[in-house]
């Protein structure tokens, strides 16, 4: 007589896997790489996730530069990523910020290329796959994966750049343009008194000096002109708070929309589960899963759009900032 051993399979299903925990930060290792302010530092999923984004710029963009000096016509991925950078310089960066774009365009790209690979990675569903085979298998993977923009640290950061970037960059073009010397050297042959007084008119202003008169210069640009002086103090303060709600804004919007993905599909996966029933939970379950497909489809679009949005308003702040014509 055959005995058969009985085989006990675990199965899973998607109310076993938890679609948010890509947005949420994990240690990745137990002890701190740090301690800064009372604070310990650790290397999370999402660190690791920032590093890939970074590790995938240097390996893509170093090698384009290098091919382009032996081929100079784009083919293949060469040829998304090469229309991609036209277009931001062309189309973007040259007519906001003109004499500027050359400076800039650089830290434009890298933060363009930067939170669109982050945004990518991020849809990846690399932890519920991990999820789900734990649950199939009975194993034990540490979940490694996560989405990096949809954390507030993280868009903050990146916010902080460009408020940094901007406000230094104007400082230091109103502090150049107040060095500047002032009058013409039309006059200097009307006599050697009045050439010394001229030569003396076009020397520069010491840097002492132009960095007080350039700092003064670049608080009054805050406010438009035109402003009537009575409200002027007023709308000092207004424009002075809207520089920090600009990075604000800027942070808000890419860390709500990539973390609205994870949280959408949470809510639409939790209606298939709150029938109870097989057949009941397959009727719901087919139109949540082609509707979850088309908005995921939709999501995609998003992280291109949020990354340029983000590399517009950092453009259109930083050409604001160096308009010293105001």
């Amino acid at each position: 007589m055959t005995y058969m051993m009985p085989i006990t399979i675990r199965t899973a299903s998607l109310a076993e896997v938890n679609v948010l925990n890509g947005i949420v930060p994990h240690n990745l290792y137990s002890k701190p790489l740090f301690h800064l302010f009372g604070q310990s530092f650790y290397f999370t999923n999402h660190v690791l996730m920032l590093l890939l984004s970074a590790g995938l710029m240097l390996a893509i963009f170093p090698a384009m530069a290098r091919r382009m000096k032996t081929k100079p016509v784009p083919t293949g991925f060469r040829n998304f990523f090469e229309a991609l950078l036209v277009f931001l310089q062309r189309d973007t960066f040259e007519p906001m910020l003109g004499k500027w774009a050359a400076v800039f365009t650089p830290y434009l790209w890298t933060v363009f290329f930067f939170i669109l690979f982050a945004d990518l990675f991020g849809m990846l569903p690399i932890d519920e796959l991990i999820q789900l085979f734990n649950a199939v298998f009975g194993t034990h993977i540490p979940e490694f994966w996560g989405g990096a923009t949809g954390d507030l640290t993280v868009t903050a950061t990146l916010a902080v750049c460009t408020f940094v970037t901007l406000h230094i960059s104007g400082l230091m073009e109103f502090i150049r343009t107040a060095r500047q010397p002032h009058g013409h050297s039309a006059h200097s042959d009307h006599g050697s008194h009045e050439s010394q007084s001229t030569a003396a008119s076009l020397s520069p202003r010491s840097w002492p000096v132009a960095a007080v008169v350039g700092i003064a210069k670049y608080l009054k640009h805050i406010v438009p002109p035109g402003v009537p002086w009575v409200i002027w103090p007023l709308m000092f303060m207004l424009e002075l708070m809207g520089t920090f709600v600009k990075p604000l804004a800027l942070c808000m919007r890419l860390f709500a929309v990539m973390m609205s993905g994870p949280l959408v599909v949470a809510v639409l996966v939790s209606i298939i589960f709150s029938f109870s029933g097989y057949f009941i939970r397959t009727v719901t379950g087919v139109p949540v899963i082609l509707f979850g497909t088309a908005f995921e489809a939709l999501h995609l679009l998003e992280a291109f759009l949020q990354a340029y949005i983000f590399t517009l308003l950092s453009a259109a702040y930083i050409a604001e900032a160096v308009s010293a014509e105001h």
